[in-house]
């Protein structure tokens, strides 16, 4: 296939510059143990959703860093509007927000916290936690400030990610599910409706795909593997054609079973059968979408926050995941998160208040409006200005069916995926030997995971 060739192609990815930090932090008093003290007034507003953090109190000023990913449409609204609001509500505590591009996040975070230099809140990928927590980077959260039966009976259920073994390590202010995008003036020209299902998302796919000579000007489907690709079909496509990737008690991948290789020969069809797209077209799937160079395109509901700041004119709609037998979509999120250099004292205070404050409704009913992600409260997910929203509606309809992945080792996992495509797609590795052998790293990652924790 030849490259792209497309007028006014524009990069979505103009990354913000990182923030410089100082080192310096502000002394604490240490409390005794995991307790909070019995009198002290709270500066948090009492509505905290569920959360009683009365008993909590700094003792003098404090200061501590937010750390996260480089994501502008979230790191404007966290910098700018809710950490302002949080130092108003709570004068004592100062928090000094700290951010990486994403490709550097998880290197920063290791060297600093193992220096002891990093930060005392985390932004953290819920697939990471298992991997900090044993390697001592987290501290769980307190069950006095945060009880699991307000937790689980608040949150959709997909938040009992962030919990190992018996205690919860993070809480999220929002999550994520995957849904089609697709460009209204694309598929209105070629005369075709958003497809429901795999037989029409193909043949959309087909009617769609536009190019000069062997040079794509527009293409039917995104392949985007290394994007939510690898997501769509382990976690969505597999569900879909009838196959659990996993096990209940999440000790067995099951992916590799006849019903997962056909969901994987399926969506591999788009690239190597049909014809209907190509790899790294215009960088990557959304910067091609954003474009208005691709039909389709499976993405997550933060997309919709960045599309509305890089491709404002960009005229597209969104449908559920297109089912097979069944329905599934992939449900993600970040959550925050304490390190250990925030163990004890007033550090520690400071940074439960502040979970908390992110974790609440009122800043749920400004995050999804600026960001696109869905809030993580079950009951905000009901409120009109979320539902009557055409382009959230969708994710909010998938929650029911959407499906966290148990992940050992995120990055891992995601390589063994893109490596099965890669064999398939350019050395003509037959699907069924591919799978299996992304299959079997995956289960040697889990067998070692679990191993330790039934020793441990």
């Amino acid at each position: 296939m030849g490259t792209f060739r497309h007028k006014g192609f524009r990069s979505a990815f103009d990354r913000r510059t990182a923030l410089k930090y100082g080192a310096g932090l502000a002394g604490a008093a240490a409390l005794t143990g995991r307790g909070w003290p019995a009198l002290a007034q709270d500066a948090t507003p009492a509505a905290s959703g569920g959360f009683d953090l009365s008993g909590m109190e700094v003792s003098g000023d404090v200061e501590i860093e937010y750390w996260q990913y480089e994501f502008e449409s979230k790191t404007t609204l966290v910098d700018d509007v809710l950490i302002p609001q949080f130092m108003e509500q709570n004068p004592g505590i100062k928090v000094t927000p700290v951010s990486f591009p994403y490709d550097d996040f998880r290197q920063q975070v290791a060297a600093g916290v193992q220096a002891g230099e990093g930060p005392d809140v985390l932004n953290v990928y819920y697939g990471w936690i298992p991997a900090y927590v044993q390697q001592g980077f987290l501290q769980p959260l307190s069950q006095d400030a945060f009880p699991h039966d307000v937790i689980e009976s608040d949150y959709f259920p997909m938040v009992t990610a962030s919990k190992v073994g018996e205690d919860y390590y993070a809480l999220p202010t929002a999550v994520r599910t995957l849904a089609l995008f697709c460009n209204n003036v694309i598929l209105e020209a070629a005369g075709v409706a958003a497809p429901t299902n795999w037989e029409e998302t193909v043949e959309v796919a087909k009617a769609t795909v536009k190019k000069n000579g062997d040079d794509f000007e527009t293409v039917g489907m995104t392949w985007d593997i290394g994007g939510q690709g690898h997501h769509w079909w382990r976690e969505c496509l597999v569900r879909q054609n009838g196959q659990v990737p996993y096990s209940e008690d999440n000790r067995q991948v099951q992916w590799q079973e006849p019903k997962g290789v056909e969901a994987f020969e399926w969506l591999v069809a788009f690239l190597m059968e049909h014809q209907v797209t190509q790899n790294a077209f215009m960088t990557d799937g959304q910067t091609a979408f954003g474009n208005g160079a691709a039909a389709l395109h499976v993405d997550g509901s933060y997309r919709v926050g960045s599309y509305a700041n890089d491709f404002p004119d960009l005229d597209y709609s969104i449908v559920p995941l297109p089912a097979n037998v069944e329905q599934g979509s992939f449900a993600s999120f970040w959550a925050n998160t304490i390190t250990r250099n925030a163990a004890e004292g007033d550090k520690n205070i400071a940074a439960h208040k502040f979970i908390s404050f992110l974790s609440s409704p009122e800043v749920m009913r400004q995050w999804t409006p600026a960001t696109g992600e869905l809030p993580a409260r079950a009951a905000l997910a009901d409120e009109e200005q979320f539902t009557s929203d055409p382009k959230l509606a969708p994710f909010i309809e998938s929650l029911p069916f959407s499906y966290a992945t148990f992940l050992v080792n995120e990055a891992e996992l995601r390589q063994d995926v893109i490596d099965a495509f890669d064999q398939v797609t350019l050395t003509d590795v037959d699907a069924q030997t591919a799978v299996e052998e992304a299959a079997s790293k995956t289960q040697v990652r889990l067998d070692e995971y679990w191993a330790a924790i039934d020793e441990g």
